[in-house]
């Protein structure tokens, strides 16, 4: 247990904040750009209409769900490339589906 708590906090600490740098970047990046539209009421399944900070909680969650598996897994290539896609999906299909239990 104390190894993956370690593993957790040592790939939380190294991976959270570069995803949430990355993500602001792009995030403004693309505003600058005029690709997003958020004029346009939310909708969590168009990415351009997210306002910053819930693009920020989606690379937060992410970012701690890879963590937690990467952690637990081991850092094979295997693992690493179940871990990615899991986090992926909690992040794209979670999130949203809180978001929308939440609003109601």
């Amino acid at each position: 247990m104390l190894d993956f708590a370690i593993g957790f906090l040592a790939r939380g600490a190294v991976m959270l904040p570069t995803i949430l740098l990355m993500t602001v970047g792009v995030w403004l990046a693309m505003k600058k750009l005029g690709y997003l539209r958020l004029d346009h009421p939310f909708n969590a399944s168009d990415m351009r209409t997210w306002p910053l900070s819930y693009a920020a909680i989606e690379a937060t969650v992410f970012g701690l769900v890879f963590a937690a598996l990467a952690a637990a897994f081991g850092d094979s290539e295997f693992s690493i490339a179940i871990a990615a896609g899991t986090a992926a999906l909690a992040a794209t299909g979670g999130v949203p589906a809180l978001t929308s239990f939440l609003r109601k």
